[in-house]
């Protein structure tokens, strides 16, 4: 169990209920945390936890010039990932019929969502507009090769699991609560960090 906890961390793997129900308990043993926490400082990192406990992750135990590349590559991506999953959140409101957004432990059904998604064009357009970012583009325009791009593309990033493969349920996995963590940030500073101070807060911060 140990050693399969150490690799998801340095992969930047996200442990939460979802994700690896066991490792998470394991977790969730504070001796047990403060053994891996332990190797993981002799690595330069160090065991973090999301704001509402929902997930852990390894974080750079400091910011410095050995690190700040790495840091720098996981920022921009989280760049990347930052206005599609907000569409996705939103989205998927519409698609659930629901005023909250989606929080980890969530289910969703592909059949379900394709279903509603045909039966509205106001959808079935929004679900299009993802093709502008380059990881969600396709050559096929049809709403249920679009819905099956939209989800392996968010099971990709880390934020979905494919609960069952049979069924096409997935589950919102803990790295949501992450994502809804730096938002809050962007929120308060009422801007995406470009000068160097305000990303080194937000690194700081979350990573």
């Amino acid at each position: 169990m140990f050693e399969s906890i150490v690799k998801q961390l340095l992969q930047g793997e996200f442990i939460c209920e979802v994700s690896d129900e066991n490792a998470f308990n394991h977790l969730i043993d504070g001796e047990k945390a403060q053994v891996v926490d332990a190797f993981l400082n002799q690595l330069g990192y160090r065991l973090a936890r999301t704001q509402n406990d929902l997930a852990f992750y390894a974080a750079y135990q400091q910011i410095d010039q050995t690190t700040r590349g790495d840091i720098k590559r996981l920022f921009q991506q989280f760049r990347i990932e930052l206005y599609p999953v907000v569409e996705w959140l939103d989205m998927m409101m519409s698609c659930l019929n629901q005023d909250t957004s989606l929080a980890p432990g969530d289910s969703l059904s592909f059949s379900s969502l394709l279903q509603v998604i045909e039966q509205n064009q106001a959808l079935a357009d929004r679900l299009l507009m993802f093709s502008k970012f380059k990881d969600f583009a396709g050559s096929d325009d049809s709403v249920k090769a679009r819905l099956e791009k939209l989800l392996a593309t968010l099971h990709r990033w880390g934020y979905l699991k494919l609960a069952s493969r049979d069924m096409l349920i997935y589950q919102v996995t803990g790295k949501l609560d992450y994502f809804y963590q730096a938002l809050q940030f962007i929120q308060e500073h009422e801007q995406i960090p470009i000068e160097q101070p305000e990303e080194d807060a937000m690194q700081e911060t979350l990573f």
